[in-house]
C-alpha cells in the first residue's frame, strides 16, 4: 500500500458505525474492533471498496483478524489552520473460529 506501514490486530468486531458516502459511488465503512490483548483497546478502522461489504457480513462480537495500513497526512482545510490526520485503513478482515489460538 504505497509505502504505508502495515499491521495486524486480533479482537472482536465491536461496532459498525454509519457508512460515510465519499461521492461517485464510493463509500467508507468505519468499524471498531475490541482487541484481544491483556489490556483491551477499542480501535477505530475504515474499510473501503469491496471490503465494505465484507465487513458488513461479519456478525457483531465475532472474533476477527484485521490487516491494516497506518496512513497519515497534513490537511490544509479551506479555512483554518492545517491539521494532522491519521487513519487506520483496513486491507483485509478475516473471521476467526472462536477456539483458534490468537498467537498474541
Amino acid at each position: 500500500m504505497s509505502g504505508a506501514p502495515e499491521y495486524q490486530l486480533v479482537g472482536l468486531l465491536h461496532a459498525l458505525l454509519p457508512v460515510v458516502p465519499l461521492g461517485r459511488d464510493r463509500k467508507k465503512q468505519p468499524f471498531v474492533v475490541l482487541t484481544d490483548t491483556p489490556r483491551p483497546q477499542y480501535i477505530l478502522l475504515e474499510a473501503h471498496g469491496p471490503l465494505v461489504e465484507r465487513v458488513q457480513k461479519v456478525p457483531l462480537h465475532a472474533k476477527v483478524a484485521v490487516r491494516f495500513a497506518l496512513e497519515g497526512w497534513l490537511w490544509h482545510p479551506p479555512q483554518g489552520a492545517a491539521r494532522y490526520v491519521v487513519r487506520l485503513l483496513a486491507l483485509e478482515i478475516t473471521r476467526l473460529e472462536e477456539n483458534m489460538p490468537t498467537g498474541s
